[in-house]
């Protein structure tokens, strides 16, 4: 493990920290990282329940970044915050504990949204610890707008510990209340929403049978190297990186709300919960994932054992018409013979394999295939009656 450390730190872009003395190697074990992008509204009460809930060997480390075209005021905003944590203020947090990497100032502003925030100060909090007991330390991720309960940490250290294995936790969450009347209605309909799909992947069978949400991941130091570090697209950054870390290790939902993000409308990032909801008010609709969608995931994910995918003529055979399509179209068929050359002969190797191909995204895309085939389906005329004679 200190070999992929050294090899993936050299690679790695670490900014300095601050206060100046900055972090020193081994001075704590864990770490929370907040991007923060105009958030002096939000930021104190978030750093207020932190205080309340870490012990003194976590650190919080604050990533304040905006783009170079962000708007005046958003710029503005993070040069206070930037001016008043360099004369002390904390709000509440021990100010031992707290760090902070300034992206905001003219010449450093991050061109690549939340998700390369995250991966700065990720990657910091990466660098300070001791490559020796990587497993042993926890990355954690948290938004500026976002609340935790007093039982934050304790439930991430009992996570780790009643399941040794897992490489990561989704944790528990429930949006704060909305401002209004239809904040809060459209909120609560897409929290059911998640959760239904949450469901239906666990009855599945699914490897990937969990939330990805920004504000509520924790990763082993140790899985987060397995996984190449933070992923940086336009959006999605929460979704790409657990996928990548549920191919190396579990990744496990914890069902005790212990984060309470915030249920505003946002244009931070292009998709998400502040852009959703903002759909939802407007009136656009979820799209709506069928239960038949998720009982072929099932059917499919049950034939899945080694006998049949050792043999992929025959495991196409099982396939129903519709999932033997998506798989073609997506070129499983033509791939996985040489996967299958590449695949140790172990219990369970050939399953994980799959798995690794048949990923978070193509779940998805599995299930909005589905979706769309049952609304063709429903614009079809009826069959014509079966002639009696």
């Amino acid at each position: 493990m200190s070999g992929l450390w050294h090899k993936y730190l050299r690679r790695a872009v670490l900014l300095p920290t601050e206060p100046a003395s900055g972090l020193q190697p081994g001075q704590f074990r864990h770490f929370v990282v907040v991007p923060v992008m105009d958030e002096l509204q939000f930021l104190p009460r978030t750093l207020a329940s932190l205080a309340q809930a870490l012990p003194d060997k976590v650190a919080v480390l604050l990533v304040i970044n905006h783009g170079p075209d962000a708007a005046p005021g958003r710029k503005q905003n993070n040069l206070i915050l930037l001016a008043q944590l360099r004369q002390g203020e904390t709000w509440g947090l021990p100010a031992r504990q707290l760090f902070w990497i300034d992206c905001a100032s003219p010449g450093r502003e991050l061109s690549r949204g939340v998700g390369e925030a995250r991966k700065i100060g990720l990657d910091a909090s990466l660098a300070s610890l001791v490559p020796d007991s990587l497993n042993e330390s926890f990355l954690v991720c948290l938004d500026a707008d976002t609340l935790v309960s007093a039982r934050y940490w304790p439930a991430i250290e009992e996570g780790f510990l009643n399941h040794p294995r897992c490489g990561a936790l989704s944790l528990g969450f429930r949006h704060q209340p909305g401002e209004n009347e239809a904040e809060e209605a459209s909120i609560r309909q897409y929290e059911a929403y998640m959760k239904r799909y949450l469901e239906g992947l666990r009855l599945a069978g699914s490897r990937y049978a969990y939330h990805s949400i920004g504000s509520a991941i924790a990763v082993r130091a140790g899985s987060y190297l397995a996984a190449g570090g933070m992923r940086m697209p336009p959006a999605g950054e929460d979704f790409y990186f657990l996928q990548a870390v549920c191919k190396t290790a579990a990744v496990v939902q914890l069902d005790e709300p212990v984060v309470f993000p915030s249920a505003r409308v946002s244009d931070r990032v292009l998709f998400g919960t502040g852009p959703m909801q903002r759909k939802l008010q407007q009136g656009e609709a979820l799209l709506q994932l069928p239960e038949s969608g998720f009982i072929a995931l099932r059917e499919l994910l049950a034939l899945t054992t080694a006998e049949l995918l050792a043999h992929p003529a025959e495991f196409a055979e099982k396939l129903v018409p519709e999932t033997r399509q998506f798989l073609e179209q997506r070129g499983f068929f033509a791939v996985w013979p040489k996967i299958l050359l590449n695949t140790a002969q172990e219990e369970n190797a050939l399953r994980r394999a799959f798995d690794c191909w048949f990923d978070a995204l193509k779940t998805y895309q599995f299930l909005r295939a589905c979706a769309e085939t049952d609304a063709a389906a429903e614009k079809l005329p009826p069959a014509p009656a079966l002639n009696s004679q």
